[in-house]
């Protein structure tokens, strides 16, 4: 249907692993919250949640908010060196 008020492209469906990953990837360097939301076609509070959500099981955290746009960034795993 042309012309319709559609803001975002029709995407197949990922399933909430599959997001999760993404964004842990995508949060290899700080990203705004906009950008993944975009990248995953979700809304507002759909990125928002997931966000919260990596946030709590200690996997990503608000870096900075500058203005209305928040910037996130992944934690790094510690590694054992030598190993």
């Amino acid at each position: 249907m042309e012309g319709s008020a559609h803001h975002r492209p029709v995407r197949p469906r990922l399933s909430t692993e599959e997001r999760r990953r993404f964004v842990l990837r995508a949060l290899a360097k700080p990203r705004t919250q906009a950008e993944l939301r975009d990248a995953l076609g979700m809304s507002n509070s759909g990125i928002l949640h997931l966000l919260r959500h990596l946030e709590r099981d200690g996997l990503a955290r608000p870096a900075e908010k500058i203005g209305c746009t928040r910037i996130w960034e992944g934690k790094q795993t510690t590694r054992s060196q030598g190993r």
